[in-house]
Parts: structure tokens; C-alpha cells; sequence
């Protein structure tokens, strides 16, 4: 039976769903093979069944639960049946496994400094448990064209939006930014990375750029002048 279940993990929104998940071998028909049966710890003896789907790997299969609701008592007793025949007993407390959802609605924009303000909104709202709790964030960013060189900020303070300063990207390209979230009462997990924002950093020329040209362009004139008068006066 062990052959059959392996990785057995669960994780909740702490919303709407509780997702259980396994691997199993390639050609495993998971609806036909697996049923997943749950039932509240102490609060109830009739045991709910949940009937598998096949992940888009083709090597997990994916159980997902919907309870009524989330307090942080609730634990859930599990019975995996392979072909009819107890393989698997698990219990899980929802509380102590949230993912939560990724953060939505990024936007990005240009602000008078020269920098760029990356904004989002909270996926969760009233009457939902984790609406309002503390939340930490992590903010990245790479050139599109150079997806390994990631920036990664971490934000450990309620905010919603974090501002790349433009001294840390490279003008004429594009950049791609992304945000993940912690409830940090709830910490097991992370957040996926949310949907990307594009951006591009413009080519402007600065005071500091002016600067940083008419140094080298002076010296250049200056020894130009010094070798003519001094070809002037030699002759």
C-alpha cells in the first residue's frame, strides 16, 4: 500500500478549501483508484467522501475538501482507500497548514522621483478569517530578458505597495515584477508568487549622467589645450 501513496501533504486558503495531495506512479486513474474519506474531529462521526482528480503532472493526485467553515480548533480526520482497501490515515489541523492566496490587482507606475510604486490588494475580505490578520510580503523583480538576476525585497510591515528605486534597475529595459504574501499568525506556508506587472525603465538623462560625462569630456579639453599652447609657445 505504501508503493501506492507517497508525499501525502495537505494545505488550506483557510477561505474555501482544504487541497490534499499525493504522488503516485504514472497511469494512476486517480477517481478510480483512490477515494479520500474526512470527517471533523469531535464534532462528528459521519465520514464525507472526496473523490480524487489527476494533477496536471499526471504523477499527483488531488483531493479538494470544502468545509462549511475555519476556526482554529477544527482538525480533520483522513482515510485514504486504494481500490477499496484502507491505505492511509492522516489527520490535519487547517490552522497550522494555510497557503494563502496570492496577493491581486498589481500595478505599477512611475512616480516623480524616478523611481516606480508597485501596488496590490489583499485577496481575502470580511467575513474571511484571515482578512485584516498581520501579513508580510516579499516583493520580485528581474529584466525580462535576464529571468535569473532576481531581486527579492522582503516588506515586514503592513504595507501594500513597495517602490523600486530606479538606482537598482538598468535603463532600456524591460522589468517584471511579482508579490507573495505570509499571514504571519498562520506561517506554514507562503503564498504562490501572484501575477506578474511589466514595466520599463526609459532611458533618461540625468544631472549625475551629465556630471559623469563632463569630467572625462574636461579633462580631455583641458589636455588638448595644454599640448596646442604648448606647441604655441615652442614655436
Amino acid at each position: 500500500a505504501a508503493g501506492h501513496v507517497q508525499e501525502f501533504a495537505c494545505f488550506t486558503d483557510y477561505d474555501k478549501e482544504l487541497v490534499c495531495h499525493w504522488k503516485v506512479p504514472a497511469q494512476t486513474n486517480c477517481s478510480k483508484e483512490f477515494l479520500l474519506y474526512y470527517r471533523r474531529k469531535f464534532f462528528s462521526l459521519t465520514n464525507r467522501v472526496c473523490v480524487p482528480e489527476n494533477g496536471k503532472d499526471g504523477l499527483t493526485c488531488t483531493c479538494t475538501i470544502r468545509p462549511d467553515y475555519f476556526v482554529s480548533g477544527l482538525t480533520y480526520i483522513l482515510a485514504l482507500q486504494f481500490n477499496g482497501t484502507d491505505t492511509w490515515n492522516y489527520s490535519v489541523t487547517p490552522a497550522l497548514v494555510v497557503k494563502p492566496r496570492a496577493p491581486k490587482n498589481l500595478a505599477i507606475e512611475k512616480v516623480e522621483n524616478g523611481n516606480f510604486n508597485l501596488s496590490w490588494e489583499e485577496s481575502y475580505a470580511p467575513p474571511s478569517v484571515l482578512s485584516g490578520q498581520p501579513v508580510i510580503y516579499e516583493v520580485k523583480y528581474w529584466r525580462r530578458q535576464h529571468p535569473t538576476e532576481v531581486s527579492v525585497k522582503a516588506i515586514n510591515y503592513q504595507a501594500k505597495s513597495f517602490e523600486i528605486t530606479a538606482s537598482s534597475l538598468r535603463r532600456g529595459y524591460d522589468y517584471v515584477a511579482s508579490v507573495r504574501c505570509n499571514y504571519t499568525d498562520y506561517p506554514a506556508y507562503w503564498s504562490e508568487w501572484s501575477e506578474e506587472v511589466e514595466f520599463h525603465y526609459d532611458y533618461q538623462v540625468t544631472a549625475e549622467d551629465i556630471l559623469q560625462m563632463a569630467v572625462p569630456v574636461s579633462c580631455i579639453l583641458i589636455m588638448a589645450v595644454s599640448v596646442i599652447c604648448y606647441f604655441c609657445f615652442t614655436k
